[in-house]
């Protein structure tokens, strides 16, 4: 399964790069979600693709770039929602994708080509909990204050006694 992501459209749905967006530092956002979804993508597995409106840079016309596993277009002259609608009109089996995004015109398209949508919420949300539950899983739990029982300190008090060297001249 391959999804299809409306880029500005699921950057706005993360509140850090949000403020970038509202500071004016877009390539440092772009760069962000790219860098999250590249977590995202390693851990899941997933197939995924990702549409900006615009270029890349003011002075550049690359359509298409790879990030990692990610497959990047930029619209150009275009908004990403035409693109995102050429995908799916174009695509061999539209069921297998499924459209991040939460433009209401979007959804309404893909879903004449029987395509999955996923409002932009609601996949930032699994990016975010995907790569929590992974972090977590990687790290085991340590008990704040670990406590023993008489019985396990009495054995590991007998194991240091079995292993200290005897000085001279004691028992």
């Amino acid at each position: 399964m391959a999804f299809l992501i409306d880029g500005f459209n699921l950057l706005y749905k993360f509140p850090e790069f949000e403020g970038m967006m509202y500071a004016h530092r877009l390539e440092d956002a772009r760069i962000g979600l790219l860098n999250l979804l590249k977590q995202y993508g390693k851990i899941s597995g997933k197939q995924l693709r990702v549409v900006f409106d615009g270029k890349k840079q003011p002075s550049l016309n690359i359509t298409r770039e790879r990030y990692a596993s990610i497959d990047v277009y930029y619209s150009l002259d275009y908004s990403a929602d035409f693109l995102i609608k050429q995908f799916i009109k174009k695509d061999i089996n539209p069921k297998m994708t499924t459209v991040v995004t939460s433009d209401k015109d979007i959804i309404f398209y893909v879903n004449r080509f029987k395509a999955k949508v996923m409002k932009s919420e609601d996949f930032a949300a699994l990016v975010d909990k995907t790569i929590k539950e992974w972090a977590e899983a990687k790290v085991p739990e340590k008990e704040d204050n670990p406590m023993l029982t008489d019985e396990e300190v009495s054995f590991w008090e007998n194991m240091f006694k079995k292993r200290s060297p005897k000085k001279k001249g004691t028992l």
